[in-house]
């Protein structure tokens, strides 16, 4: 019963999506990061859910969906990046990452070969490394 009349309430609202998420995590670790160092912090983080509620309840789709787009040009970049940091942790006993100097392409070899000839696969430039 309750269920089918928020389902109606929700009818035509924007609802939740990545950037929803993002903020009610960012507001949870200002709560966090306010009880324990700088109070004023929670009213930031109160803020930020306010905010985070309004998006969800928001009935100008548009508008919220130009706010997300936004969000992902930043977001994928960062979240690719922290996804090849972890590789780069978990491969580290096996292989050794490093960027060609002619076209900074992310490039790794096996570890313990010594000295080796590199051939870059997207510009094509050979250089020798060590690994």
């Amino acid at each position: 019963m309750f269920f089918q009349k928020f389902q109606r309430f929700m009818l035509g609202r924007y609802g939740t999506d990545t950037l929803s998420f993002f903020l009610l995590g960012l507001g949870l670790v200002l709560t966090f990061c306010g009880s324990l160092f700088f109070w004023p912090l929670t009213l930031l983080a109160d803020a930020v859910y306010i905010y985070s509620i309004f998006r969800m309840f928001s009935r100008n789709i548009p508008a919220r969906q130009r706010e997300y787009y936004a969000f992902l040009k930043v977001w994928n970049p960062a979240l690719k990046w922290l996804r090849f940091q972890k590789r780069k942790f978990l491969d580290r006993k096996y292989y050794r990452y490093f960027r060609c100097p002619n076209c900074k392409q992310d490039l790794r070899a096996p570890r313990g070969k010594g000295k080796i000839e590199v051939t870059c696969q997207k510009c094509h430039n050979v250089f020798t490394t060590k690994t």
